[in-house]
């Protein structure tokens, strides 16, 4: 029971300590701040840069929202049901679409894996409009165009000057004058 107190008095003081922390950084701010006249103006236009861009984000929910309102008030009941209807089968074919290109995504990573090719390359692929069979063909095709050339930057480094080759005479000694000393 003491260890408890002992151990939740710890904790006490670690949080006060942290909270205090806090305080002399916000306090260190706001005396930079203070003294420092372009971070303010620096962060007050970031802040109202950040307003504008949510207020504008807000407003384009907001009219989306109307829209859709107006929409369906002109709408009769069956129309409603069949937009309705329309609306959720839509959004349940965008989300099987996506969990599908997550799978393909995955297993595309496990073929490039065994393959030797760089994973990155996947990259490339859209998955959301691949199947499994196109998948594996572009796999196949980058694994190949990716061999070649490292194969080619391969040869590229290793290629050396063709040694030039020299002849060299034979001196026949009849034509060679002797010296005289």
């Amino acid at each position: 029971m003491e260890d408890e107190k002992k151990e939740v008095g710890a904790e006490a003081t670690t949080e006060n300590t942290g909270a205090t922390g806090a305080t002399e950084n916000k306090n260190s701010y706001e005396e930079l701040s203070k003294t420092d006249k372009e971070l303010q103006s620096y962060v007050d236009r970031r802040v109202s840069d950040a307003l504008k861009t949510a207020k504008t984000k807000w407003q384009e929910d907001l009219e989306a929202e109307k829209t859709e309102a107006e929409k369906l008030a002109r709408m009769k009941s069956d129309e409603k049901l069949q937009y309705q209807l329309d609306k959720e089968k839509t959004e349940k074919d965008n989300a099987l679409a996506e969990l599908n290109a997550y799978k393909l995504k995955e297993e595309a990573i496990k073929v490039a894996s065994e393959q030797g090719l760089d994973v990155s390359l996947l990259n490339l692929i859209d998955f959301k409009t691949t199947t499994a069979e196109q998948l594996n063909a572009n796999i196949e095709n980058m694994t190949s165009v990716f061999n070649k050339a490292v194969e080619k930057a391969v040869n590229e480094r290793l290629k050396e000057d063709t040694p030039v080759t020299k002849t060299f005479s034979t001196v026949q000694p009849k034509t060679v004058a002797r010296a005289s000393y």
